[in-house]
């Protein structure tokens, strides 16, 4: 018993662990104590032992060798907490509200009538497909045309992130173990879908130095773990469904023109951006199920109207997705010790302070516009709060909020679309380019005259 019960202790210490971000990196998150009343236990497969003494009644004192086994069983408990608290502990399910779900798709098939929700869930499950290829081949430019361009820098950042560290993430066994939609919504300017993806893998952060069937012998030997998150799909309203689904075709959704397979995401037959959300479903956010609820949308947001009236085309989905792109390259700031890819998001150079960082596990749970502040002479201003999590110098991770101030000269206005990695002037491609100036036509872009930049972190 006491062998068996070391050896246990000393399989579970060196164990793979969970990798520190699968697409999106959700298991990594940490919600505020607040939630906790929500949370169920998280599941994953495998057996479960019970440990039990022998049988026979009456007292006595327990003998040396109960006792130490008592203390090893004791101990493989504490082990597994600790294990099961780094790697993310209990976390929330969402729940489907068929009333909320029935709603939003009865109004979405009023403008849509061709509306098909079993087809969209097939094309959630072959975009996170298409995610989880990418990602595990330590580049996402093969999945850019899918996913805004908010999502594409936070997936590109997290993988820099674990690079910096000599790591890669290695996954097997990977499944979709179901999709619904949870809601539809729409505003002005944009139709929302929300859909709830579960999934289930084994994966662990291995040394980049490895070969692929090591890497994937180290994935096999980590548990088979469920995880769920929400995936937001936006696309411009007024849109109608289309025959197939072009971008997972390799066709550009606005001509059907072929697309090259790389992270080109202009058409270059009709110069449409396929990923702005102008011409069909692009993810636009992952929201963490601690952090989600319905009718997020259109929630009343102090000061969007005035701004909306001097610039129809600003949005709040383009707000955040802008805010989740500052706020990853300000992640990449502190951990990396450079601002050299944080100064074009920036309105002044040097500022806000990026101090150094040993940032491991960062994750986000949720980015939501809370404040807009239209200027009379200089800025108009809005307010994301970022809800995230983190570990510092490798200790348990944290839960905190950091609000980010953009900040963007009263005049300019935005482009129609969610892309925001490219010229606002020219429209050059700046995708894998983070220079303060177009090299196509030099228009500065820092400082806030074209483009909301980061003014303040709060």
């Amino acid at each position: 018993m006491k062998t068996r019960a070391l050896l246990l202790l000393m399989m579970l210490l060196v164990a793979p662990l969970d990798a520190l971000a699968r697409p999106g990196g959700g298991q990594s998150y940490h919600a505020a104590p607040s939630h906790s009343s929500s949370m169920s236990h998280s599941y994953s497969t495998g057996s479960s032992h019970s440990y039990s003494t022998g049988g026979g009644g009456g007292g006595g004192t327990m003998s040396p060798g109960a006792a130490l086994t008592l203390l090893v069983i004791l101990g493989i408990i504490v082990v597994i907490v600790m294990i099961t608290k780094k790697r993310g502990g209990d976390r929330a399910e969402v729940m489907v509200d068929r009333s909320t779900q029935a709603e939003g798709l009865t109004a979405l098939r009023g403008q849509d009538p061709a509306f098909d929700d079993a087809a969209f869930a097939e094309r959630a499950k072959g975009v996170m497909a298409k995610v989880n290829e990418a990602w595990v081949a330590g580049a996402m430019g093969p999945a850019r045309r899918h996913i805004s361009d908010g999502v594409y820098v936070r997936f590109q950042t997290q993988l820099q992130l674990l690079k910096a560290q000599g790591l890669r993430n290695a996954m097997a066994d990977w499944s979709v173990v179901g999709c619904e939609l949870l809601a539809a919504e729409s505003d002005s300017k944009w139709d929302t879908v929300h859909v709830k993806l579960v999934g289930q893998a084994r994966d662990a952060d291995v040394p980049a130095t490895l070969g692929t069937q090591q890497a994937m012998e180290q994935a096999r030997r980590a548990p088979l773990v469920r995880y769920e998150e929400v995936w937001s799909f936006l696309r411009k309203r007024g849109s109608k469904s289309k025959n197939g689904v072009p971008v997972l075709e390799g066709r550009c959704p606005n001509c059907g023109a072929d697309l090259p397979v790389s992270d080109v995401v202009r058409c270059e037959y009709c110069k449409a951006v396929v990923n702005s959300g102008e011409h069909d479903w692009v993810l636009a956010e992952i929201t963490q199920p601690e952090e989600w609820r319905p009718w997020m949308t259109n929630a009343e947001i102090d000061g969007l109207a005035p701004l909306q009236a001097k610039d129809p085309a600003v949005s709040r989905q383009e707000l955040e997705d802008r805010a989740s792109v500052v706020f990853w390259k300000w992640i990449d700031a502190r951990v990396s010790g450079t601002r050299a890819r944080l100064e074009r998001f920036c309105v002044e150079p040097g500022r806000p302070e990026a101090a150094r960082a040993d940032l491991h596990e960062v994750a986000v749970g949720a980015a939501e516009l809370v404040d807009v502040q239209v200027g009379s002479a200089d800025f108009d201003r809005c307010e994301i709060a970022l809800t995230w999590s983190a570990s510092v110098g490798g200790g348990a991770p944290e839960n905190q909020v950091t609000r980010l101030v953009l900040a963007r000269r009263v005049g300019a206005t935005s482009k129609s679309g969610l892309s925001s990695l490219d010229c606002p002037n020219c429209r050059g491609p700046l995708a894998d380019s983070d220079l303060a100036k177009c090299n196509y036509c030099g228009t500065p872009l820092a400082g806030g005259a074209h483009e909301w930049s980061l003014a303040d972190l709060r």
